[in-house]
């Protein structure tokens, strides 16, 4: 299959899930039933699907796409196929910026709180995991991902510090629980569009990484021979695919398996060119979490299930899969 149609089969596959997305729910809807509400008819069922359902399906897409290019970033960066925004820290920050959100009381409200203390939270582990690495004097893939190995531990353990001090009842800590396991939280109105307009900047920025990726896959020496510079370019990298990685688990928590297993899906029909990986690495990121998302809302209700539970458990498996066969091929029997 051509790249031309493989990017066409999932473009429509994405709009086949988005669809699938804003029928689903505690109630299902007809797609007939969408269209009259997103064109302002159908006032019965307008007020779920217009205003709830299609905020949170067009988060969900974003917050797929956004872990997608951050996993296809990662992996161009430390040239190892399992690095994710989970193994330099970037997750853990978040987490524990989310829990400090939600166990203490803050003088805004928490739909405010929540996004800003997840993102800083991420963003501050990419830097410390960066200041690391240059105070040990040597600025490269290995020690860059000994120092995300090492701060990720640590942050995993302030968590539970954090939860284990600072939570006196079962419902706080049932939230904090909630949000770690992967939960959509769509934001309102102008925080919205603030979300769309950060994914767009940080998937334009990702983009201009292609290049510099493509050379640093051939060796760091090949790469400095190239005119590259290594020391800057991973520096830019890590806060790039880190700041991607941030603005996804602000709004979605701790998604599992999409970081790590979408570039893997990507390069079986864009190949290993990172012009070509990274936005098909968005796209299968954006598809996998719209459908987790519509399952999570819609196989138990009036509840839900935590997002990141359904991408383990579906994408997991399909995971083993892809990796058997890969090895079945190269295997020379």
């Amino acid at each position: 299959m051509t790249f031309r149609k493989s990017i066409a089969v999932w473009l429509s596959a994405l709009l086949a899930s988005l669809m699938l997305a804003l029928c689903a729910g505690h109630v299902w809807n007809t797609p007939w039933e969408v269209f009259r509400s997103i064109f302002g008819e159908g006032r019965e069922s307008a007020n779920i699907i217009y205003v709830w359902r299609l905020p949170r399906v067009v988060t969900a897409a974003a917050t797929g796409a956004l872990l997608g290019l951050s996993g296809a970033v990662f992996q161009g960066i430390f040239r190892n196929p399992l690095a994710e925004p989970w193994l330099v820290g970037s997750s853990g920050g978040a987490a524990v910026g989310a829990t400090l959100a939600l166990l203490l009381p803050w003088p805004l409200s928490q739909e405010v709180v929540l996004p800003l203390f997840s993102f800083a939270g991420a963003l501050g582990a990419a830097f410390l995991v960066l200041s690391l690495a240059r105070a040990s004097g040597a600025l490269d893939t290995s020690t860059l991902l000994l120092a995300g190995v090492a701060v990720s531990s640590i942050l995993t353990a302030v968590r539970s510090f954090l939860m284990m001090t600072l939570t006196t009842e079962s419902l706080n800590l049932q939230v904090v629980m909630s949000w770690l396991m992967g939960a959509i939280q769509a934001p309102d109105g102008a925080w919205l569009w603030t979300f769309l307009g950060l994914s767009l900047f940080l998937s334009v920025l990702s983009m201009g990484l292609a290049r510099p990726l493509d050379l640093l896959g051939l060796g760091e020496n090949m790469a400095l021979a190239y005119g590259l510079d290594v020391r800057k370019f991973l520096a830019l990298g890590l806060v790039a695919g880190s700041a991607a990685a941030a603005l996804a688990v602000s709004v979605g928590g701790l998604v599992a398996f999409v970081g790590l297993a979408s570039p893997h899906i990507a390069r079986l029909f864009a190949g290993t060119r990172h012009r070509r990986l990274i936005p098909f690495s968005a796209l299968v990121g954006a598809v996998l979490v719209t459908l987790a998302d519509a399952l999570s809302r819609s196989l138990l209700p009036p509840g839900e299930i935590p997002l990141g539970l359904i991408t383990a458990v579906c994408g997991g498996p399909f995971f083993l899969i892809l990796l058997a066969r890969k090895s079945a091929k190269t295997c020379d029997w």
